[in-house]
């Protein structure tokens, strides 16, 4: 009679679990539909109205503005084999000049300062913060003594940045980011690029449901949020602020910019400047990028396709790591804003705020749900193979009131699976977007855990008043190897000795420099004894060339600009090897693309700059003089000018007879900040 008795109990639990799930479930989906709705109703309006007079953004308009100067800021404990990829190919790989990135360590993490010393001596623009504290300590204070280095920088320099850029050490960056920041920067305070996950294997769950979650929330939610309130709150990555944003935090704080004792710092920044009625803005900017592809010898076609300016990053793959992440994520978004921001006096801003924290109770019911359908399914499947099974009540009676939310529950489910389904295709295609229902499913569960580790978490923080920096473990897709300092490598093959590297040191912070490029132009070593320490540092061959050597009808099948920008040479074959020469170590997507559209095996070389470029000189740009050459090296190296445009340029300095500068003004090109450095 026991028997009976536990499944009378549990029947009667899973009633009332299926009276909370269903009208939270019911609750939040009217939430999320009335979203879906003003997304639709919007685009559609603005499709008839606002697209009809204005044409796509040009994104050569963002080449046109002088450049104000950029800090990055990037928190890093424990991100050895990872920050130094990173910050390299920031360095190298933005449509940018004026910036400088500062990347913020510990003194008990020994592996991330080395990556960061040996990347800042070869990037002009790179610095290392030592936080004073042991690590971790948060990412809140990690950032602020950043800001702390930043301001002391500014004054040892007299200068001020105009715009504070954050970062993550995962963050695969979009080459225009910076001009997008510095174009729009003018008139607001907080901008923000949408953030999408790599796409990884489709049977990865965990993390395709970011993917999805991403993709709809940096697709419909955060755009309807800005147009009805106008809070956008930082993603902590892909986060423009300006120097008025960072000010206003400052006193906000009493002198700290980021807010110490919450694990969100980022959503509560984005809160801080709406209450202080600062310009807010989420940017989905479809930029039409124009790009030359060559193909079999002189063939050459231009190909033009649209692409978001966005953040890319690894999310976790394993089921535990993403609890952690989106535990954090509750606790500081969810729960710590519950506790410090409160609620406003505005309906609308309150809205918002329950939009933000509503998780902690659907994350419950939607678990709920699965566990009432397998139940419900399971005592039908009882009933249906025994004779002898117990009879009970019905579990929903047709008619009643919890049988009409159920259907509308269901149509909301419905609905949420083709808005879920349309903005993952948007961004990861046909086969993303059929992945997209299962990973709901799973998801939900993901979510289910985590609200519980956070719930856990917060309430047990309140004991110590403290909770730890519980960071994700990043991994970074492209690899940009420097094995060893530069200034050691020298010092160590006796080129310089130790008091004339200390000296080059500083004054290499000084004028934002290259260490080797210093020691050149001050002619303590040469160009090729340079090259020859390059080498070594990136476990290279060195080799000398000439003009014998270099296999013009292979160069010919690639971009001339191309080559320019990254000191590109292809010799001839040496049996199955073709050699790539090049004055420095280049990003290996770079050479994969060689290998590629050779179908040949390569190997990168190093030689001194100042013969690649003779060579380059010789047989790419024969039509140029040498000051010219000079000046567009200089343009191509700092990224002044939209690649897909140089053609153009050329062509226009052909037929009127401009020089080089007078046919990239005639353009709308190379403003006065520009200009002074080319003539430097």
């Amino acid at each position: 009679m026991w028997l009976v008795d536990f499944f009378a109990a549990y029947w009667l639990v899973l009633k009332y679990m299926l009276y909370f799930a269903a009208v939270v479930i019911l609750l939040s989906s009217i939430d999320d539909f009335f979203i879906d709705c003003y997304y639709w109703v919007r685009r559609l309006w603005r499709r008839l109205t606002v697209y009809r007079v204005h044409k796509p953004f040009d994104i050569n308009e963002l080449y046109k503005n002088p450049e104000k100067p950029i800090a990055i800021l990037v928190p890093a404990w424990q991100e050895s084999g990872v920050i130094g990829d990173m910050a390299a190919l920031m360095a190298s790989n933005f449509e940018y000049f004026n910036y400088h990135i500062f990347i913020g360590t510990y003194p008990n993490d020994p592996a991330t300062q080395q990556d960061v010393d040996i990347v800042a001596q070869h990037y002009r623009n790179v610095y290392k913060v030592v936080n004073p504290l042991p690590g971790p300590t948060s990412k809140s204070d990690c950032l602020n003594r950043i800001i702390e280095y930043i301001f002391e920088f500014e004054k040892n320099f007299e200068m001020e940045f105009e715009v504070f850029v954050l970062h993550d050490a995962e963050d695969l960056i979009h080459p225009l980011e910076l001009k997008l920041f510095n174009h729009l920067i003018r008139k607001n305070d907080l901008i923000q690029i949408p953030v999408f996950p790599f796409e990884r294997e489709w049977y990865d769950l965990t993390n395709g449901h970011y993917e999805d979650e991403f993709a709809e929330n940096h697709g419909k939610d955060l755009i309807v949020r800005e147009s009805i309130l106008g809070f956008v709150p930082s993603a902590g990555v892909g986060t423009g602020l300006s120097r008025n944003a960072i000010m206003k935090l400052k006193e906000l704080h009493k002198g700290d910019v980021f807010l110490i004792g919450t694990l969100t710092e980022d959503y509560n920044l984005g809160y801080e400047l709406f209450q202080e009625k600062m310009k807010l803005i989420f940017v989905r900017m479809p930029a039409e990028m124009e790009y030359v592809k060559t193909s079999g010898g002189e063939q050459r076609k231009s190909v033009k396709q649209q692409e978001l300016i966005t953040v890319r990053e690894f999310f976790p793959s394993s089921f535990w790591k993403a609890v952690n992440q989106k535990s954090r994520w509750l606790i500081g978004i969810a729960l710590q804003g519950w506790e410090k921001i409160g609620w406003s006096n505005s309906f609308i801003t309150n809205y918002i705020l329950y939009r933000d924290r509503k998780g902690i109770f659907t994350n419950l019911a939607n678990v709920m749900a699965y566990i009432l359908v397998i139940s419900i399914l399971l005592m039908n499947l009882y009933s249906k193979l025994t004779t002898d099974a117990w009879w009970f009540p019905p579990f929903i009676e047709e008619g009643t009131v919890i049988w009409y939310i159920l259907i509308i529950n269901f149509f909301f489910f419905l609905n949420r699976i083709f808005q879920r389904m349309y903005f993952t295709y948007i961004v990861y295609g046909a086969r993303g977007s059929l992945m997209s229902f299962p990973r709901i499913v799973w998801g939900n569960f993901i979510n289910f855990f985590a609200m519980w580790r956070a719930i856990k978490q917060f309430f047990g923080s309140k004991k110590t008043n403290t909770i730890p920096w519980d960071k994700t473990k990043h991994d970074f897709p492209v690899t940009v190897k420097f094995n060893k300092k530069l200034g050691d490598i020298l010092s160590e093959t006796g080129l310089i000795d130790q008091d004339t590297l200390r000296d080059a040191l500083q004054e290499q912070k000084a004028r934002h420099k290259p260490l080797g490029k210093l020691l050149v132009s001050k002619g303590v070593i040469s160009d090729r004894q340079l090259a020859q320490a390059m080498a070594l540092q990136n476990d290279l061959t060195y080799i000398d060339i000439d003009s014998d050597r270099v296999d013009t009808e292979a160069m010919a099948q690639f971009d001339r600009f191309d080559m320019l920008r990254y000191d590109l040479l292809l010799l001839k074959k040496e049996g199955a090897l073709r050699p790539v020469i090049s004055s420095g170590q280049v990003i290996d997507v770079k050479l994969e693309d060689i290998k590629e559209r050779l179908a040949e095996a390569v190997e990168l070389f190093i030689s001194d700059e100042r013969s690649i470029q003779a060579l380059q000189k010789e047989l790419l740009f024969p039509e140029l003089t040498p000051v010219e050459f000079v000046q567009l090296h200089t343009i191509l190296k700092q990224k002044m000018i939209p690649a897909n445009m140089i053609d153009r340029i050329l062509e226009r300095r052909a037929e009127e007879g401009l020089d080089l500068i007078a046919a990239c003004q005639a353009f709308g090109f190379l403003p006065e900040d520009q200009l002074k450095r080319i003539q430097a």
